[in-house]
């Protein structure tokens, strides 16, 4: 009878496995700029302006013939809390190089203050509040982060990473070393 059950919740957990890859695959599949795209990747950057929590407004189009990173993370995200160092580390390895913002999505700005502060973080932090920014930027139709869009000096997007493991660092590295050509 124990074998039964386990070969039952396997099956139920083979099928669960399945379904969350097919939806993953699918949720890839997006229009940008017109066209059924699987990848924001090559294509231009739509503008846009966010409000940082200095006050500052940054708008992209402004800092044309630099390289932007741009990291949409949340507070409550484990994955995110742990890239959030890397991301410190890389600002002041690029600094005057590249431009890095860590941008909040959907939290209120006085949390968001707070995490930043009591953390050291030392990167602007932009607030993406109604995550419109991350919707122009993102492949999917439903919020996943972290997410990293890096943007050359041309304004084209030249990598996208979902998530964040060991060993990531260097891959950021060499993908904003490419960006910076």
């Amino acid at each position: 009878m124990k074998s039964r059950v386990i070969i039952i919740i396997l099956s139920a957990l083979l099928v669960l496995s399945l379904a969350f890859n097919a939806i993953m695959i699918l949720a890839r599949i997006t229009y940008v700029n017109g066209s059924l795209e699987t990848d924001v990747t090559g294509t231009l950057a739509p503008d846009f302006s966010v409000q940082l929590l200095t006050g500052e407004t940054f708008t992209l189009s402004e800092h044309r013939g630099t390289v932007v990173v741009l990291d949409f993370w949340a507070t409550w995200c484990g994955p995110c809390v742990l890239k959030m160092p890397t991301i410190q580390v890389l600002s002041e390895q690029f600094e005057g190089e590249v431009i890095f913002i860590g941008m909040n999505v959907g939290e209120f700005p006085e949390r968001v203050q707070n995490f930043i502060a009591e953390r050291n973080f030392t990167y602007p932090i932009g607030l993406d509040e109604g995550a419109e920014i991350y919707g122009m930027l993102s492949p999917t139709s439903f919020l996943s982060v972290p997410y990293m869009v890096i943007i050359n000096g041309d304004g084209i997007i030249t990598e996208t990473f979902s998530g964040y493991g060991p060993g990531n660092a260097e891959i950021y590295e060499r993908a904003i070393l490419e960006a910076l050509g």
